[in-house]
């Protein structure tokens, strides 16, 4: 069965094309990775590497703990289950949110006591919607 995407929705290649073009450092997203780091596992030396790399893999079953059942192509299905605070900090900042909503989200999640919290948090600052509006207006 065809997967359907949503009006705001796009392909995670084509997200992943337009994330290889931001910048993969960035004051706001650096100073929060540097105040809450991932504490293991990270293998990338930016979150655009992360990021590129964890969208583009979505369109397969996966491997290892990251195993699926059914490939997936939606970027916005991958950005709301992705868990990693820092990584939406950055597709903000990097898209070209205004830093005002960008400081205040990364503000929100830095004292957040319960790192569960976090992503939801954010996706709440920073929504699906308005990264794929951002996306689609990268030239």
């Amino acid at each position: 069965m065809a997967e359907t995407l949503l009006s705001d929705d796009m392909h995670v290649h084509d997200f992943v094309r337009v994330l290889r073009r931001l910048e993969p450092h960035l004051p706001i997203s650096d100073a929060y990775e540097r105040d809450r780091p991932q504490l293991k596992g990270a293998w990338w030396s930016s979150q655009q590497e992360h990021m590129t790399g964890w969208f583009n893999s979505q369109d397969s079953r996966g491997s290892g703990a990251f195993t699926r059942k059914a490939p997936n192509t939606s970027a916005r299905t991958t950005y709301n289950r992705l868990l990693c605070p820092a990584a939406f900090v950055w597709m903000a900042e990097a898209l070209g949110e205004d830093p005002a909503v960008v400081q205040a989200a990364a503000d929100a999640a830095r004292n957040e006591p319960n790192a569960r919290k976090r992503p939801g948090l954010l996706r709440k600052h920073l929504p699906w919607a308005r990264i794929s509006h951002l996306a689609r207006a990268v030239k």
